[in-house]
């Protein structure tokens, strides 16, 4: 057993890296839209601003642009307050965060929570002082990963080393992980396409969560209900 785990260890530390390959594909990504800059500014602010520290990025379904909100909120923590900013893509069951930035799938959260690779080896530098952990490969169940990911310190070490930590969370709805990973931070951020999520899903989703999330508007914005308009600030 020993020696297949120093064997895996090995095979993920040999994952072929060039340092500046994911700074390029930075880089070559399309601009983000203004408009969702400026929603994106408006919840990081009402998130605390520079003081934001832990935040999980989560919608009701898949398909509402959680990804590309959590690259805006980044983009801002780093320009607007100059401060070092690590994204961590805790979607075990369809990560897409590092193949969107054209990073190496692995080692990442999944090697790092069952001990078989250091924080350095799984850290990828995107430059501008963002830095990324991807999903991994996990060995057995998405479920088990996610639960050995929450028990471990891994998000801790990660908060200790850079100034705020920003996940890419799975969808509250149609998920076999549930809502556990969102327990895992102080900050929460809500993605809803106005017009197009149903109001009942969205009211179903944050029924239960630890915090009142945030709530970023992803599209032309709609007539909303009360209760919502209120978490989005609108």
């Amino acid at each position: 057993m020993a020696a297949e785990g120093r064997s895996i260890r090995k095979a993920a530390r040999s994952v072929p890296r060039d340092p500046a390959a994911v700074p390029r594909v930075m880089a070559q990504l399309p601009a983000l839209p203004p408009e969702l800059i400026e929603a994106c500014r408006f919840a990081s602010l009402q998130l605390g601003g520079p003081r934001l520290a832990s935040l999980g990025v989560t919608s009701s379904v898949r398909g509402e642009g959680r990804s590309t909100l959590v690259r805006a909120l980044a983009h801002i923590q780093s320009e607007d307050y100059e401060r070092s900013v690590v994204l961590v893509d805790l979607d075990l069951e369809r990560p897409s965060l590092g193949g969107w930035l054209g990073a190496n799938g692995c080692p990442g959260m999944a090697e790092l929570a069952e001990g078989r690779v250091a924080v350095d080896d799984a850290l990828q530098q995107l430059g501008g002082g963002i830095a990324l952990v991807t999903a991994g490969s996990s060995f057995g169940p998405v479920a088990r990963t996610m639960a050995a990911i929450l028990r471990s310190e891994v998000l801790t070490a990660l908060g200790e080393r850079f100034d705020v930590v920003i996940a890419d969370l799975p969808p509250l709805l149609g998920s076999g992980l549930g809502r556990a990973p969102a327990g895992a931070f102080t900050d929460l951020l809500l993605v809803v396409r106005s017009g197009v999520t149903p109001l009942g899903r969205i009211r179903e989703a944050t029924a239960h969560l630890p915090v009142p999330p945030a709530v970023v508007l992803n599209g032309t914005r709609s007539h909303l209900p009360p209760w919502l308009r209120r978490l989005a600030g609108c």
